[in-house]
């Protein structure tokens, strides 16, 4: 099959697509479902995209959810609400949404699916999976885009008796998928781990984007530094603090460099941007429309990745910025930044952006296409067919 002749024997895939986070709602888990969709669609699939919210244009069903985004202020001391709630809702507290929103499905079927995806996060998600193939007899493809229970965000997972419940859980979920993708091979071999055959799990990476968006305009008498997404609320061990301690340090070597952040941050991130040194050099622009964060990124001299010490790949945001064709300097102890950084620590690399600008090219391979990636499904969904 190919991306000219995407049916699968004769006939163009119905989709439903289940996922916690799509726009017009921010977050970098929005963007991998609203590109998918959209790609899958210009291959003639029909997509139905059960979210909590929808942009114009979307065919789909919007179940809102009592918590679109997440909170940006510290938590406070877990009261027994709290309590009840992290161990009463397994496998965790968008169960909830989720079964709203198969109700409302129920009451508003468009079409019997020969597919429902799933997309996590959260990894409650994927009981819409389960249960639509149990219910409607079609296909279930999975799309993990975090681990489960391997390093995972939800610090209660790390309890061994949450940990001994939730691999029944998962057991009893994923082996039931009739496809499987994960970003990277360590996923792959968790999910392989909850039962399911390895033949039925791929590799979909993180893909970059093909937007015809224009260019943002931004002061030509300054270095342009653009970082796009959160820290701590994309993973708790991403820290800003590193970020700004570098952007520090290059300063003193390049007065011209002027930081742009474009991305929801919680009130102790802000806190501490107008507490730094640095913070005249910074311009907070908050959270903004992807095609807005994709000009900003057009816009840039240079790229900032920032990323958790112990992830074993770049975010997904990479991908994004592998396709704008600007310099990448990425903020990390995590192995991965020496692909971008090639030795030379970031503060020296920004400060090299005073004499030149472009900092010359960049040895990094620009990831597939969202294109790319939805031809890597139809493919996968025909070798099963």
């Amino acid at each position: 099959m190919t991306s000219q002749n995407p049916q699968i024997h004769g006939h163009t895939p119905a989709i439903i697509l289940f996922t916690r986070h799509f726009p017009p709602h921010v977050s970098g888990g929005a963007r991998r479902p609203f590109y998918l969709a959209e790609a899958l669609e210009s291959l003639g699939c029909r997509v139905f995209v059960v979210a909590p919210a929808l942009p114009d244009g979307v065919e789909g069903l919007a179940v809102p959810h009592v918590q679109p985004d997440p909170s940006t202020t510290p938590p406070g001391s877990p009261g027994l609400r709290d309590f009840l709630r992290d161990w009463l809702f397994w496998p965790d507290p968008d169960i909830r949404w989720t079964k709203r929103a198969l109700k409302a499905l129920k009451a508003a079927m468009p079409f019997a699916p020969d597919w429902v995806m799933t997309t996590n996060p959260p990894e409650s998600i994927h009981y819409a999976g389960w249960y639509l193939k149990k219910k409607l007899a079609c296909h279930w493809y999975a799309d993990a885009r975090d681990h489960w229970l391997v390093k995972p965000f939800r610090k209660q997972r790390e309890s061994l008796f949450r940990q001994f419940i939730e691999q029944k859980i998962a057991r009893k979920m994923m082996g039931k998928a009739d496809l499987i993708s994960t970003v990277n091979e360590d996923i792959a071999n968790e999910m392989a781990a909850y039962g399911k055959d390895k033949s039925k799990i791929f590799i979909l990476p993180h893909f970059s984007i093909v937007d015809e968006t224009g260019v943002m305009q931004l002061p030509k008498d300054q270095i342009n530094l653009v970082y796009t997404g959160s820290f701590s609320l994309s993973d708790p061990d991403c820290k800003i603090e590193n970020t700004l301690e570098v952007f520090d340090m290059a300063l003193d070597k390049s007065p011209l460099l002027h930081l742009h952040i474009a991305g929801r941050l919680t009130a102790n991130e802000e806190a501490l941007v107008r507490k730094s040194p640095c913070a005249k050099n910074i311009t907070l622009h908050g959270v903004v429309p992807l095609q807005q964060a994709h000009a900003l990124q057009k816009a840039a001299n240079a790229l900032i990745l920032a990323g958790a010490p112990h992830a074993k790949t770049p975010p997904g945001k990479a991908a994004e910025y592998a396709s704008c064709d600007k310099p990448i300097i990425a903020i990390s102890e995590a192995v991965w930044a020496e692909t971008y950084n090639q030795g030379i620590a970031p503060e020296t690399r920004l400060g090299a952006l005073n004499a030149d600008r472009s900092l010359g090219a960049q040895n990094v391979i620009t990831p597939p296409s969202q294109y790319d990636s939805a031809c890597k499904i139809l493919f996968e969904m025909y070798q099963f067919a």
